[in-house]
């Protein structure tokens, strides 16, 4: 291939410019988004049923929906939240489901049961997880002229049609606001007077409001249609609808009830800034760019906001692109840096300009070829598969400089000619590159087989490493020796006192101080062979101790401009007495943040899709403050996070606590203790006792408990006997009581085109007390009215604010939010303080959240990294055709390992899912060094060189490549350790894991493994001696014995 290359240059180069186009063609096609298309093993099912309580939503919906989903093939957990109006299902599935199947199956099982359901509950509805369905685009609508109800219909009627046109739109939906209603108050007095019960209403406003095809008719000419108009036109036809006929005068809609054109009773609000708006939500189309959307939306704002009433101003609350497009780009900027400095440590080793940019040329082919193998394999460019480029960009150049090193030698030092030496130096160290790229390889292809949050987010950083390394070999054994043979130049007659000339003798005098130094250092390791390894063991023992001892947490979170507020007041906290609490502390967050550039504002009850995402109760809200750009503020937002939140902990009536807006992708809070237990009073018991414990643990600076504040209810126990003598139902009662306090859509009324609710509920004045509750009027089957109160006991009482379920058995939960402590020690105390509480019979207690993801994730990255290190040693010992040199390379991984503590203790920085990454990486990366100079050493003694003198003259002729190679990749990972920028903190573990692994590991390879491998020699000498004098001894034995 070599050969090839460099006989038919104008084909090489064709057939790379070939590929570089097509890479850049690619690049304009890659998607760009935050993350990779992640795929979640879990379907949510959302059935609201408004007014009803968490007690009778969880026996009448929540427990027979899980009992048919359970069953579905491949279910891992099934787990819900009941709470007012509301029951959500989540249902996870094991890793690789076919979650296309899987919700044909769910939805096939709920068919079983719908029939069963109640009839006044909304039908199931079955939501699939896909990162990329999440809201891209937070828009606001305001203005000082137009009502609530006004701005809802904007957004409704002219914003949402318009938006949704956008090329990429998915969907566009409201939120907040009134939507108009057709309201129908019944009066129990007047109703009681004429005997008029509110079924009866129902059944006049249903019959009186339809339209009837009522056949054709023929006159021989022409064929008319007939239509019974029977619609509703006005709302004075609804309040003269007839209801019945009482002593002969008809008794209309009017006379028991008021009609009002009004608005469904709000129950949910948006504030921006303090004042009232309405939001709309933008979601994408799954295949469509976020950022191209985005862009397009802003850029048609201006004329869609011309086409709006006069004085409705459209804000943008939250642009996820901003945040995706900043990353990126600090991504690339990280890439360039590494780039610059990947050059310069070229520069400084090779002195030779030429020869540095031969060597440098393999960065940018192997990324922009790389784009197009990304755009066939389908993946995206998000913040994840650009790591994965900016942490290869040192390791691309790692094969080219030991091709070319290997060029030059041939060429200075055998006085080849500049073809011969670059086929016969690329020959040379062909099969050597080539296992080393192999060996980086292996390591990451347990990642892919990772399950859970780790496997499916580094998914795209392992494939775009391994598709720029695979190419970065190629282009070292084609590209490199072609242009080696064209262009390289070795620098002649230059001037003695050029600043180039006084430069190269600066450096080369530098040089020629380290190899002595080198050599020195290696002749005294050589001397003191058992103090060095006794001092490498102790330092690694060291090493692993810290390693399980320091602190350790999950993905470090990032700095993504956003602030978000959670607000909890006491249950049955009406909607004015919020909208109230939410503007004040909406003034506080204002007055302390100067930082803010928007306060958005969200309580109630979540609509649709959003119920996943929002509160179901009036007492609970959400505050997100949108935060300066990154360089144009002082504090971070985990800094005025811990600056805020003892002055939010102390205001009166009010839980508020800070929440991360990427908590959806993993588990909730950082650590959830879960009480299993069906007796819900035990369980609260249980869970006060536990927090009291809690509480002590520093580090801990929140303590959300699932069911510490109950919600007061009014109770209704049914005398079944009596209703049963009086031929009523449960049912019966139960609708008739639900139409009074909650109301009952009756049917509708079209006005232009659009479609409003006629709702039929008691007056607000007869349904305000217990007293109401108990006078509401039940008719018998023979006529007569009595009231509730005679048929039932009614009395004060309180429910669960929301019941927790899991495997269909009811949970109890401590959500544990940490600041200022790592989650590994938090987590120990934390099941330490769980095994004090003793537990009654048939109850048990389980961490969960961020925690749990993290003991799986480092199970599973602890499993990839023994696999990489077996995969490892095979591809060495199918290099070497030995067993014992890649035993000797893999002291490299232990080397390595001291240098990781040692980097990440002395930044301050916890061992993390990410750096535990890094260190798989080091697995495949510090061997490289390794195998170049056992190599070089098995080569020196094949020449006929003896041992020592083989180690010592390797070591001389290695140490310029091992450490240029070391140095592109350390100063490669440089600017992603340092955690600048958008998304910095989430790679800097990565980054500095690598750097300090790869520069101890650098070290001691020139050091330890020289002497490794003198052991091994001797120990297998010494065996070769013993088998060779055992077999000398048999023979001589035998032929005794065949002389006797």
């Amino acid at each position: 291939m070599t050969q090839l290359s460099i006989r038919r240059g104008v084909t090489t180069a064709m057939i790379y410019l070939i590929a570089i186009g097509f890479g850049l063609f690619s690049l304009t096609r890659l998607n760009i988004d935050l993350y990779p298309k992640l795929e979640f093993p879990m379907l949510a099912i959302i059935t609201q049923y408004t007014g009803v309580g968490p007690n009778d939503l969880e026996t009448v919906i929540t427990r027979p929906i899980e009992e048919v989903c359970a069953s579905v093939e491949n279910v891992k957990t099934v787990s819900s939240t009941t709470q007012q109006g509301l029951s959500l299902i989540m249902i996870e599935f094991s890793w690789g489901t076919d979650m296309n199947q899987a919700e044909i199956d769910v939805r096939n099982n709920l068919e079983y049961i719908r029939d069963y359901l109640p009839q006044d509950a909304s039908d199931p509805m079955v939501f699939a997880f896909d990162v990329s369905s999440q809201p891209i685009l937070y828009l606001t609508l305001s203005s000082p002229d137009l009502s609530q109800a006004e701005l809802r219909y904007i957004g409704e009627h002219d914003l949402e049609p318009r938006l949704e046109r956008i090329p990429g739109v998915a969907s566009a939906s409201t939120m907040g606001g009134m939507k108009r209603e057709i309201k129908v108050f019944a009066d129990p007095m007047r109703m009681r007077a004429h005997n008029i019960s509110l079924q009866q209403i129902t059944g006049a406003l249903q019959a009186a409001n339809l339209q009837i095809p009522s056949g054709m008719v023929d006159n021989d000419r022409l064929e008319f249609s007939v239509n019974t108009a029977g619609q509703f036109t006005s709302v004075e036809q609804i309040a003269s609808t007839s209801v019945a006929t009482y002593n002969g005068a008809v008794i209309r809609v009017s006379d028991v009830a008021r009609v009002e054109d009004g608005f469904t009773e709000q129950r949910q609000r948006v504030w921006n800034n303090n004042k009232p708006a309405v939001m709309v939500i933008l979601q994408r189309q799954s295949d469509a760019n976020s950022v191209t959307v985005c862009r397009e939306v802003a850029k048609r704002m201006p004329a869609i906001e011309k086409e709006l009433p006069s004085g409705v101003k459209v804000e943008t609350m939250m642009d996820l692109s901003k945040f995706i497009t900043q990353s990126m780009s600090n991504l690339t900027s990280t890439a360039w840096q590494a780039v610059l400095l990947t050059f310069l440590v070229l520069l400084f080793f090779l002195r030779n300009i030429r020869s540095a940019l031969i060597v440098a040329v393999s960065i940018p082919v192997s990324v922009v070829t790389t784009f197009a193998v990304m755009d066939q394999a389908g993946l995206t460019l998000n913040i994840i598969s650009m790591a994965g480029l900016a942490l290869s960009i040192g390791m691309l150049v790692d094969t080219s400089i030991v091709v070319l090193e290997s060029i030059f030698r041939h060429h200075d030092d055998k006085k080849e000619k500049l073809r011969e030496a670059a086929n016969n130096g690329t020959q040379e160290v062909g099969m050597a590159v080539t296992a080393s790229t192999l060996t980086t390889l292996v390591v990451f292809i347990p990642v892919l087989f990772v399950p859970g949050m780790a496997g499916m987010l580094f998914r795209d950083m392992v494939i775009t490493i391994c598709f720029s390394l695979t190419i970065s070999l190629v282009v070292s054994l084609t590209l490199i020796p072609l242009l080696a043979s064209r262009i390289l130049r070795i620098q002649k007659n230059l001037n003695p006192n050029g600043m180039a000339m006084r430069a190269n003798r600066v450096i080369s005098e530098w040089l020629d101080r380290l190899h002595t130094a080198y050599a020195r250092a290696l002749t005294g390791a050589m001397n003191h062979k058992k103090s060095v390894l006794a001092a490498t063991f102790f330092a690694f023992i060291l090493a692993v101790v810290w390693m399980f001892t320091a602190g350790g947490d999950f993905i470090p979170k990032t700095d993504n401009g956003f602030l978000a507020v959670s607000v909890d007041r006491s249950p049955g906290t009406s909607l004015e007495a919020m909208d109230k609490s939410m503007q004040e502390l909406s003034q506080i967050l204002k007055e302390k943040i100067p930082e803010a550039d928007n306060i958005y504002a969200n309580f109630g009850q979540g609509e649709g899709i959003m119920a996943l995402f929002s509160s179901q109760n009036s007492a609970e809200g959400d505050v997100t403050i949108r935060l300066k750009e990154r360089k144009d503020r002082k504090r971070s937002v985990f800094e005025i996070q811990d600056d805020l939140r003892e002055e939010l902990n102390s205001l009166p009536d009010m839980e508020v606590k800070f929440a991360d807006r990427g908590e959806q992708l993993f588990s909730g809070a950082d650590i959830i203790v879960k009480i299993f237990g069906h007796d819900l009073q035990k369980s609260e018991a249980l869970a006060n006792e536990l927090e009291a414990k809690l509480e002590k643990i520093t580090g801990i600076v929140s303590i959300t408990s699932s069911i510490r504040k109950a919600t007061p209810e009014l109770r209704i126990d049914l005398d079944r006997q009596r209703i049963a003598d009086l031929g009523l139902s449960a049912a019966q009662i139960g609708q008739v009581v639900s139409t009074s306090i909650l109301g009952s859509t009756v049917t509708q009324f079209r006005d232009g085109g659009d479609e409003y609710d006629i709702k039929l509920q008691l007056d607000k004045k007869f349904r305000t007390s217990k007293e109401d509750l108990e006078n509401i009027l039940i008719m018998t089957p023979t006529g007569s009215q009595i009231p509730l109160r005679a048929i039932s006991t009614i009395a004060y009482t309180k429910a669960p604010r929301a019941i927790l379920r899991e495997d269909q058995e009811r949970i109890v939960t401590l959500g544990i939010d940490i600041s200022g402590r790592d989650l590994r020690r938090v987590t120990a105390d934390v099941k330490k303080a769980m095994k004090e509480v003793s537990l009654p019979r048939d109850f048990r207690t389980e961490i969960g959240g961020t925690a749990e993801d993290q003991q799986e994730s480092f199970m599973y990255l602890g499993l990839a990294l023994m696999v990489a290190i077996l995969l490892t040693y095979m591809v060495m010992a199918s290099q070497f055709e030995s067993l014992v040199d890649p035993f000797t390379i893999l002291f490299t991984v232990p080397l390595s390992m001291i240098g990781v503590a040692f980097g990440l203790m002395v930044t301050g920085t916890d061992m993390s899912v990410m750096a535990l990454v890094g260190v798989v990486m080091l697995v495949g990366i510090v061997v490289n060094n390794g195998i170049v100079l056992v190599d070089k050493i098995n080569q020196l003694r094949q020449e006929g060189l003896g041992l020592e003198a083989a180690i010592q003259e390797a070591g001389r002729v290695r140490m310029r490549p091992v450490l240029m190679t070391a140095m592109t990749t350390i100063l490669g990972m440089f600017p992603l350790a340092i955690g600048s920028g958008e998304s910095g903190e989430t790679w800097a573990p990565m980054g500095r894991a690598v750097m300090g692994g790869m520069t101890v590991a650098t070290v001691l390879t020139l050091v330890v493994v020289p002497i490794i491998y003198y052991y091994m020699e001797f120990i297998g000498s010494r065996a070769n001696r013993f088998r060779k004098a055992r077999e000398q001894r048999r023979l001589e034995k035998g032929i005794v014995h065949a002389e006797e």
